[in-house]
């Protein structure tokens, strides 16, 4: 299975869409499942292209070969500085926490420099997905 979800927006349309984004894993996994720990990635990793990117961001659903969904997020802003996790600073601030939080919930995390600017953010969810039909 390739795509099941895709928005092409402004970041902060996209966030809004954090519903829609969970109606989607909820009929592709399998119960128990991962689901609230999924829609709190998205959350995260949307919102920071809100803060520091601002402007149009894509967001795919992804599966694989590991059963897992991918969620890959594109930004075009001025790329990511990776600050390793735990942050160095005081662990009460109000931000610097949400790419850590990511790194805990998710099976794997890759951030790189997007193609034409901007960062690309993979996060294998903690979903697992149903097995289809016979």
């Amino acid at each position: 299975m390739s795509i099941v979800w895709r928005v092409e927006a402004e970041a902060e349309q996209v966030l809004r869409q954090r519903r829609a984004f969970r109606d989607c894993l909820v009929s592709l996994a399998e119960p128990p499942s991962g689901v609230d720990a999924a829609e709190l990635i998205y959350g995260e990793l949307v919102a920071n292209t809100v803060r520091y990117a601002k402007g149009a961001v894509e967001v795919h659903l992804e599966m694989n070969g590991s059963g897992r969904p991918v969620l890959v997020v594109r930004d075009h802003g001025p790329g990511l500085n990776v600050v390793p996790w735990p942050p160095r600073r005081d662990p009460l601030a109000e931000s610097g926490r949400g790419l850590g939080i990511v790194e805990l919930l998710a099976h794997n995390v890759a951030v790189g420099d997007a193609e034409g600017g901007g960062t690309v953010i993979r996060a294998t969810l903690p979903v697992t997905a149903r097995k289809p039909a016979a």
